[in-house]
């Protein structure tokens, strides 16, 4: 196995990424080419995006971090195919769709018909191959303040849940993500970073919380920020282990069925949130910006037609998911248009979240799974025109940091350094009366009287060592 690469090598590896192949920004009609086919916590208004205003002069909490503005790029867009099924084999199906090398999707029947993506990936192909080409930039520069969408589009059954969640033998996106944000950090021993994570499903067009079973039916919001869901839990997150259990206990309160498609079918849109926060180390740097960013994993539910399915509560489910995904796509088809002057994100729950990542906030990864068997052939060919006019979408990702206090990380950081102070006063004997900020927000408990000094060294130490872990350093405590 090759050996892990370092920032360095990802950031280069990123800008051959971003920019893919010359000319496949659109789609191609390819001539034909001969051969086969190729097989190759706590509960909180929880923001998903510090946006900035679309409609106005951007909001004084939020700013770039470069005075130059970024430069525009395109969304990734990758496309992953599937091995025919042992069904299908029996079934007597046949590949309809195919890899042509690593950038072109053409059809077995009519091979004039290709699509030209950034990178095409063949049935053989693992998923740490896919995070590397696909992932691995969003999630590098999420870590270093850009906003960062990672989601995953397809029929059932075509790969998708296998793609962002995978199993233990090979692990999907959003666990290879989290394993790679906690390498960095550790990589990256001059900044402090706090990490904490949401997780939520839209069912039926419902907000549902996946780690608090009682948060049913969130409102989204809006503020001069952007949007967030209301109330919403959040979870402080010290290891990559620890947001992993947060991933697994919440997928068991995620809705699932029995479909035509899959025996066990994801029925809900889910979005699973890293929010990221990061300054630089040491008391001299306490007047320095918080780099904000925030990364959304999405394992969108099954594109296919709510016709497919029979029964009532299968069809209810899948016409509130064709809708949601219908107005995903004229969304994208408006953004790509130039001339629309109502963009409908607001028809939606999922685009309404998706917006500032859609309206060109930050990076934006589309990983689209295909089955290749015939008989999903126009299905798999909807999915690709998706992913043609997604390639066409312009973005301007740019650092976004936070210029005052109200970032999570700075109240620990005033925290540490109220405690040493209270220490040092302990210490010396001297007893003030001066009561903290925010103490029944954070559950801060700080024992004033003279009687109980050794208590209180105490209660600093043990509160400065979580602070510490909290604010996750790249050296060592």
């Amino acid at each position: 196995m090759a050996s892990r690469p370092t920032s360095r090598q990802r950031k280069a590896g990123h800008a051959s990424a971003a920019a893919g192949p010359k000319g496949l920004h659109h789609h191609q009609q390819l001539p034909p080419q001969s051969g086969s086919p190729t097989s190759t916590a706590t509960t909180s208004s929880s923001r998903l995006t510090p946006e900035l205003s679309l409609d106005g002069p951007a909001s004084p909490l939020f700013a770039g971090l470069d005075e130059d503005p970024a430069p525009k790029e395109n969304v990734t867009v990758t496309v992953r195919f599937r091995p025919l099924s042992p069904r299908e084999i029996r079934q007597g199906e046949e590949v309809a769709w195919y890899a042509d090398g690593d950038t072109v999707v053409r059809s077995e029947q009519n091979p004039s018909v290709a699509y030209a993506y950034d990178r095409v990936f063949a049935p053989t192909t693992t998923t740490r191959h896919v995070y590397d080409v696909a992932a691995q930039h969003v999630v590098s520069g999420a870590m270093e303040g850009v906003n960062g969408t990672i989601f995953a589009y397809g029929v059932t059954s075509s790969g998708k849940t296998h793609t962002m969640h995978g199993d233990q033998r090979s692990p999907g996106i959003i666990p290879l993500s989290v394993k790679d944000a906690f390498s960095i950090i550790q990589e990256t021993p001059n900044r402090e970073f706090l990490l904490r994570v949401s997780y939520l499903e839209i069912y039926n067009e419902v907000v549902n919380d996946l780690l608090n079973p009682a948060g049913q039916n969130l409102r989204i919001r809006e503020d001069p920020q952007g949007t967030f869901v209301e109330g919403i839990k959040e979870e402080v997150v010290l290891s990559p282990a620890h947001a992993l259990s947060l991933i697994a206990a919440g997928e068991e309160h995620r809705h699932v069925g029995s479909t035509n498609f899959n025996l066990l079918s994801s029925r809900s849109h889910t979005i699973f949130t890293l929010t990221i926060e990061s300054s630089p180390c040491g008391e001299s740097n306490e007047g320095e910006a918080v780099t904000f960013s925030q990364l959304n994993l999405i394992d969108l539910a099954g594109s296919e037609s709510s016709r497919a399915e029979t029964t009532g509560v299968r069809r209810k489910e899948g016409s509130y998911i064709n809708k949601s995904l219908l107005t995903l796509g004229t969304v994208i088809s408006k953004l790509t248009d130039g001339k629309a002057t109502h963009i409908p994100y607001r028809d939606s729950k999922l685009t309404r979240l998706l917006q500032s990542s859609l309206s060109g906030q930050g990076r934006v990864s589309l990983i689209c799974t295909l089955t290749p068997a015939s008989s999903n052939s126009e299905e798999t060919h909807n999915t690709l025109k998706f992913a043609h006019r997604a390639k066409c979408i312009e973005i301007q990702a740019s650092q976004n940091k936070i210029i005052d206090e109200k970032s999570l990380i700075k109240k620990y950081q005033t925290e540490i350094r109220r405690l040493k102070e209270e220490l040092e006063q302990l210490k010396m004997g001297i007893i003030t009366g001066t009561p903290l900020k925010d103490t029944e927000e954070d559950n801060i408990i700080l024992w004033k009287q003279k009687r109980m000094v050794t208590s209180s060294c105490s209660l600093g130490w043990n509160k400065r060592r979580k602070l510490k872990l909290l604010c996750l350093q790249g050296s060592s405590v």
